[in-house]
This record gives structure tokens, sequence and C-alpha cells, in this order.
């Protein structure tokens, strides 16, 4: 927001000439003004530029040696008139015009000297608008008013030098888009009161109803839930006065003619948008507030034709679309040199919706980044009201009675209104903000309040209604003026108690086992693109979307981690690193029943759950020497997960996934169960198809441990166990079994069946080939036997081994290979 300083003190009187304190202030108080631009002429804001003076032309002619010069004698109160050659022809005598004398320095830096042009000496110059920097018009001199003195420093009649302050204005203060905004915030700070604006309308002094030259019908009222207008006749288009231009070329608009130049003054006065049509020009004298229809063109002021979607909303007239809402208008409408009578328009539009239109056409203008913002549904009538009187004042305008106010069906929203305890501020500001100080700076900043019994009755001003909703926001707009006052003091530190949770604790042990490992710790984003839920195979009602997305590949959160890690991936395999082995600690989220509050009687929207992810793809060899060669399959990552629990102080087993999801590769899914006890994740190949459609053609092996599941399953105070001093016993066995058998349940089982001299059983090898029948796999057994009193006899080892082998031949039909 480009705010010219002359403009902020015609509305603040009493500011000083320097605008040094302003930006201190400003910035103290939340306003933060990253720069500040000296423009014009130097000094001028500050009442120098005494060389610029108003002039009269008394004579002109011929210069005798250049067909394109003129001799010019102007009157510049000097008592004798000075001779100036000058190039303009538009010009006559008697007209009124400005000039700068010899020594003034023009805005470029250029310094005026006396010079002699084909001979013939200058003694000053004569000078356009664009000159001084007042607009971009230079195909000739300003004419000035005629009742203006020659001789008269020209910068009392017309801002030659200023300065502009920019500012950062947050997402939360569409309020400081407009100049009354920014004089608001000026006159809380510096305790000054403002500029009495009123009268703020006009009266109507044409014939007749304002229906006689337009009607407007509301069709998406959810879009726009206000829309007012108003006309006018006799209207003259012509040039804007020069302190009319000069403010907005500062502001960083240009001017076009007067009625368009209302129009950006008071948007930029207000922070409301408006727009102006030809009433002439509007077909069947009828506006349509509607969506626009699929592919519709619509042709806008700067001479693109642009293509439309049926989520944006245009305001049409009967026979096609006038202007993109919010965002541009047409050609077809715009105001003429011809144009006499006027449509003027003021309404509040959908932020979402115009944000997205905006971004859609590649289409940003000084409206769009207004309304994007959220625009309260009040101030139409007050920018109207303004432009209003404007229209009558600059362009001779009439208007017509009456007014169209087309609202949404359940109304405006009311103002917010509550209650401020007298004790809140003070115990969140630290200070005590006496009653008059209360006063005063709500009622600054348009607050009205009236004292209760135990607090102030606040109703906040419609520029604020979408920021100021609680009382705790009515302390901070105290607090930020009085920031000097509150007591810089740091809290106390109490040291000593700080714990780390059980899942703290689990989660640091899990990082530092994964990455000793040799798996890479990612950080992945927790919002994802909609629809990967769903993919995942969650129901809608599970999902937890973002009611006000920041952008649309992140507007819900995620259900799983490894979406997101398979992109990691995919960014790896593209720069040249296939083997890709990486793991993550993050968190996932569910929907929260309806009506779920947390400890501390907040809403709860989500059921949030810490998990273990890993992923790895090619190789989990790359860059360690003891990994090298090993393949990131499944047998390796169940390995690694079996490795993280055994970390842990949990034993686990893999139970087949009957009926897998889609993005799951079928028999290689398992669930990771706790023996004994409850699922803890799973472990899977990810379908050769769903890692395609997120750019990894790479098989791709994935698994998510949950935290909450792994704490409860631990023991987390270990008991010992004696070390025996007896030797132990270890014997091989490998069974044939069918290939539907499980490896774990093979354990589980040989486990249950060797009793307390079974010390330990694992599977050191799997084989399928001859002579193994099809359908069948070997599995190769290594069963250690120990007792604690004694040294096991062969005849003790065989009754076990012998006891093994019958459960699993009768409980999987295994055959004992010899």
């Amino acid at each position: 927001m480009r705010v010219p300083y002359s403009w902020l003190r015609a509305l603040v009187p009493g500011l000083p000439d320097d605008p040094s304190e302003v930006v201190d202030r400003l910035s103290v108080s939340g306003t933060y003004v990253e720069a500040v631009h000296e423009v014009g002429v130097a000094g001028a804001g500050n009442g120098g530029g005494e060389a610029f003076r108003v002039g009269r032309v008394l004579e002109f002619g011929p210069h005798p040696d250049a067909d394109k010069l003129r001799l010019v004698q102007v009157d510049v109160g000097e008592g004798q008139p000075r001779q100036i050659v000058c190039g303009a022809s538009n010009f006559a005598q008697g007209d009124t015009v400005a000039v700068v004398l010899p020594g003034g320095r023009m805005p470029d830096g250029m310094e005026i000297k006396e010079a002699k042009l084909r001979g013939v000496a200058s003694r000053g110059m004569m000078l356009s608008e664009r000159e001084l920097g007042l607009s971009t018009d230079h195909a000739g001199i300003m004419i000035l008013p005629a009742e203006w003195t020659p001789g008269a420093p020209l910068h009392e009649h017309v801002p030659l030098g200023d300065h502009v302050l920019e500012l950062e204005v947050t997402g939360n203060r569409p309020d400081c888009l407009g100049m009354l905004g920014v004089a608001t915030e000026v006159g809380a700070a510096m305790g000054l009161d403002l500029f009495d604006m009123s009268p703020t309308d006009v009266e109507a002094t044409a014939g007749g109803d304002v229906r006689d030259h337009v009607t407007v019908s509301l069709e998406a009222p959810d879009l726009c839930p206000r829309y007012m207008a108003r006309a006018f006749v006799d209207v003259r288009v012509g040039t804007s006065p020069l302190w009319l231009k000069a403010w907005l070329a500062r502001a960083g608009m240009r001017s076009i003619n007067n009625v368009v130049d209302v129009t950006n003054y008071v948007m930029l006065l207000t922070g409301q948008p408006l727009h102006a049509f030809d009433a002439d020009q509007v077909g069947g004298s009828r506006i349509v507030v509607r969506r626009a229809e699929q592919g519709e063109p619509v042709t806008t002021f700067d001479g693109a034709e642009r293509t439309l979607t049926s989520d944006m909303l245009v305001i049409a007239d009967a026979e096609r679309p006038a202007v993109i809402a919010g965002v541009m208008g047409a050609a077809d409408v715009e105001v003429t040199a011809e144009t006499t009578r006027l449509v003027l328009e003021a309404a509040c539009f959908d932020g979402h919706s115009i944000q997205g239109t905006s971004r859609a056409l590649g289409l940003r203008s000084e409206s769009s980044s207004r309304f994007e913002k959220g625009l309260d549904p009040y101030s139409p009538e007050v920018a109207l009201g303004f432009a209003s009187r404007m229209l009558v004042e600059l362009c001779g305008a009439a208007m017509v009675p009456g007014t169209i106010d087309e609202q949404a069906p359940d109304g405006l929203a009311p103002l917010p209104t509550f209650t401020v305890p007298d004790a809140l501020a003070p115990r969140i500001l630290g200070i005590d903000v006496p009653e008059a100080g209360v006063r005063d700076t709500l009622e600054r900043l348009a607050f009205t309040v009236e004292r209760g019994a135990d607090g102030w009755d606040v109703t906040v001003p419609h520029t604020r209604m979408f920021d100021v909703t609680r009382p705790i926001d009515v302390v901070e707009e105290l607090g930020r003026f009085r920031l000097a006052d509150i007591p810089s003091v740091l809290p106390p530190i109490v040291t000593g108690g700080a714990l780390l949770t059980r899942i703290q604790r689990l989660r640091r042990l899990l990082e530092d086992t994964a990455a000793g490992l040799g798996l890479t710790e990612v950080v992945t984003y927790g919002l994802v693109a909609p629809g990967t839920g769903e993919s995942l195979g969650n129901h809608e009602e599970t999902l937890v979307r973002l009611a006000n997305p920041m952008t649309v590949d992140h507007a819900e959160l995620r259900t799983g981690l490894f979406p997101a890690h398979l992109e990691v991936a995919r960014r790896n395999i593209a720069a040249g690193a296939p083997d890709v082995a990486v793991f993550e600690v993050g968190r996932t989220y569910y929907a929260a029943e309806p009506g779920t509050t947390g400890d501390d009687g907040l809403p709860r929207f989500s059921n949030e759950r810490d998990v273990l992810g890993v992923l790895a793809t090619g190789s989990l060899g790359s860059g360690r020497w003891d990994l090298d060669g090993i393949p990131a399959d499944f047998p390796a990552i169940a390995g690694l997960v079996h490795s993280l629990l055994a970390a842990t102080g949990v034993e686990a087993q893999l139970e087949p996934i009957p009926n897998a999801p889609d993005w799951v590769h079928p028999g290689q899914a398992a669930t990771v169960r706790a023996v004994g006890g409850g699922v803890l994740g799973w472990v899977a190949t990810l379908h050769p198809r769903y890692a395609a459609g997120l750019g990894v053609e790479a098989d791709a092996v994935a698994a998510h441990l949950d935290l909450h599941a792994i704490d409860a399953a631990r023991t987390l105070v270990p008991r010992f166990a004696p070390f025996s001093e007896f030797p132990p016993i270890v014997e091989d066995i490998a069974l044939v079994l069918s290939d539907g058998v499980a490896g774990g349940e093979v354990l589980r089982a040989a486990r249950a069946a060797g009793g307390a001299l079974l010390e330990s059983v694992e599977v050191f090898d799997r084989y399928v080939g001859a002579p193994i029948p099809d359908g069948h796999h070997s599995l190769a057994l290594r069963l250690v036997f120990r007792a604690a009193d004694r040294t096991l006899t062969d005849a003790e080892t065989a009754e076990v081994r012998g006891e093994v082998v019958e459960q699993l031949v009768g409980e999987f039909g295994a055959e004992l290979r010899g």
C-alpha cells in the first residue's frame, strides 16, 4: 500500500512536516512501513520549491529562427514579465500556467538555468504535468485555474513534492488498504483527531428512479452477499483536477478520466473497490450477478480476451459479462468521452472466489488485491456515498433517486459486540490501562464503547469485524499502542523439572536406531493434495480437510507418510540417486468424532497418531560398505522393522494381510503384531501402478509403525535374566512347507512347542526350486537349546526337537527334509 504523506496530512491535521515520527509509531503499533520514498520536487513537501510559480501568459509570438518554438511573455509576480521559449502550442493569451524559474531543480534532478534557444534568451520553463510527476500527460503544458494569482508559489495549490510511505499490510488488516484505515491508525498512534469528512453522501437531484436506468438480479448470493448500485445522468467526462491526479499517481495509479479517477480515488480512500458502467452500453439495462458459463469469453479493459470457468463470478448484463467480479471490467461497458449516463457499482464479494479467479486468469489488480483479503459488507454503502458526492462535484452529474441494495437471503453479518472484563487487560498486558486511556484508544480506532458494570461493552467497527471478534482482540488493540509502557521482563525460568514423555523417549530411540541401521531421516509436509487420503482407501468422513488452504496442493491433512516419501524418492531418482532408504517420525491425522474435546476443553477436529515411516527403493548399500549389495526388497525392510522393534524391547511377528488394499503389491504385505499383543503397524511392497502414479518406476517397499501401539507393548523395566554358565546346543532343521504358510507362524508354533529348553529359534534360509515341489518351499530353522542349571544331553535335545517337529507337521503339514 502506497500512502502519499500529503494526503495523510489532509486526513489527519496536525501531523508534522517530516514523516519520521509517524513512520516509527506506525511500525511499532503493527502497521510496518517498509520504505519511505521522496517524490516530486525535492523539499516542496516541506514548503520549499519557491522557484516553482504560478504564471500568466501576457503575450506570445513566433521564434525568429524556429518554426516550432514560441516566445512567451509570462507574468510571474516580479513586476516585469519573463521571456520564456516554449515548444508547446496548447495555450492562449491570458492562460494561467506553471513556471519554474532559473535555479529550480526538477524532480529528475535537473537544474533549470537561463539559456539561449536558437539565439534567443529563455529565463525559465513552462511545465507539463509529467515534468512535475503529477501524471503521465505530456501532450502540452499545464493550464491552471484562472483564479490563481500570478507569482504565487505553486506548492500552495499543487502537491509538488511529497513523501510516499510504503506499508506492509497483513492479511487480517484489509482496512489498511484504504487511506481512512491508515489515517485511523495514525490518529490513534499520534493522539490526533481525523478531519471531518461529512457529509459523505449527496442528495439526488435528477428525476425518476434508479430502476428506470438499471435493474439488478443477484443469482449468486454465496459469492456476493451484497450488491449496491446507483444511477447518474448529465455526466461530463473530462480530465481530473491536479490534486486528484497527483494523489493517484503517488499512490501508484494512472489518471484516466474524472469518472474513473473518482472510483479509483474512493477505492484508495476507503479500501472498497467500485466500478462505473456506461449505462447506455449495459444490455437490456439489466445487471445480473451470476457464475460464469464454462468457457465463456470476455474481453477486459487491457484488450485481452479471457476464457472463464463456471466457478468464477461475473457481473453480466442481459447479453454478456460486463465485469470479471472483483478483478477487472470488460471493454464493452467502460466509460468513454461520450458517456453521459452512469451506473455506479459497490459490492462485497467472497474473498476466496476472487483470489481463485485472479490466480486462474493470471490477472491481478488493485481491486482483486483488496477483495481477496475479505472486505466487510458495510463498506459498499460508505464508498458509494463518497463517490456519489465526488461525481456530482467533479463531473457535473445529477444523481437519480434511489439506491439498489441486493443482499443474500440471510442478510448482512452483524457487527461483533461483546464485553471486555476490566481485569483482562491488566492480566494480559501487565500494566493498568486507565478508563480514559481505554476509551480514547478505542474511540480513535472507531470502536463504539460503553462503560458497563464489570467491563467495557464494545461494538467493533465494520472495517475490523473479521479481525476483532473476542475480548482478547480488544486487549491487543490497547496493548499495541502501549508497547513502550509494557515492562520488558523475561518470565522466570524454572529448571530441573522438564522431562521427556514416554512417547518422546521412544521417538528418540527409534530415530537413533533407524539412523544406525543406515536409513536417512527426512521431514515432509503434513498437508497433502486433495484425494491423497482417498487413494489410500480412507473414507471421506475420516479425512480432515482445511477450510482455507494456502495452496490447492496442501488442502488435506495426511493419513500416511509414504506418499510424501515417494516424492522424496522421485526427486532423488530424477537427480541420479536411485538408492533411497529414508525414515521419518511424523504425525498422521484422522477426523475426530463430532463434539470431541481435548483435555483443555477446546474442540478437537482430528485424532493424531505419531508414526514411524520407512521407505526404500533400489539398494540399502548406498554409501555403506556393510550393506553393499542388499536389495531394498520386502524381506530386507521386514528385517529392518524387526531390528527397530527389538531396540524397543518389543518382539514382533508378521502376519499376512489377506485382503490388502489396491496400493499394495499382492502377496507382499504383512501386519506387524507384537507377540501375544496387538497390531503395531504394517510392512508392504507398494503396487507398481500406485508408485508409478506418483512418479517412482522402481520397486518401493514401505513400513509404518505406530509409536503409541509400540509404547503399549513395551516393558519399560526390563527384567534381568542371569547368564547361563552351561553351553548351548545348536541344531538346524529344514522343513518343506506349503507357500501359504507364513514363516512367522512357523516360528510362533516352534517356540510354543519347544518350551523352556528352547532358548531361541530363527529362520536362516528359504529355498524354492528342485527338488522342492511346485507350490512349496523349504524353510531352514536354527534351534538353540540351553538349560539354566545343567548341560543338556543329546537325548533331552532330541526329545524337544521331536516335539517341535511334531507340532509343525501337525499344524502346517510340514515335511522334515533329510
